[in-house]
């Protein structure tokens, strides 16, 4: 994925979810706040590709179709919690 090592850091503040990625060389790499409702969205869909992830790694395949869920509901997520102000 190409963010080896650092860190997630997950907060709340201000009735939000706030997540913080940090690469080793502590330079913000991500940034973004969430609902609650979309931060419990959010943990349901990494543990559900998660759980492919490990499938995919026992069967040797990867299923295309997944990784374009996976893309779409990214980009959906982004463009709503864009304009959401943080803390």
């Amino acid at each position: 994925m190409g963010h080896e090592g650092g860190r997630w850091d997950v907060s709340a503040k201000s009735n939000a979810v706030c997540l913080e990625r940090v690469s080793d060389g502590e330079e913000q790499v991500f940034e973004d706040s969430l609902t609650p409702e979309d931060a419990r969205k959010l943990a349901g869909l990494l543990t559900k590709f998660a759980d492919k992830a490990e499938e995919s790694d026992d069967s040797g395949e990867s299923d295309e179709s997944d990784d374009k869920d996976s893309d779409s509901t990214e980009d959906s997520d982004k463009s709503d919690d864009s304009d959401k102000p943080v803390g």
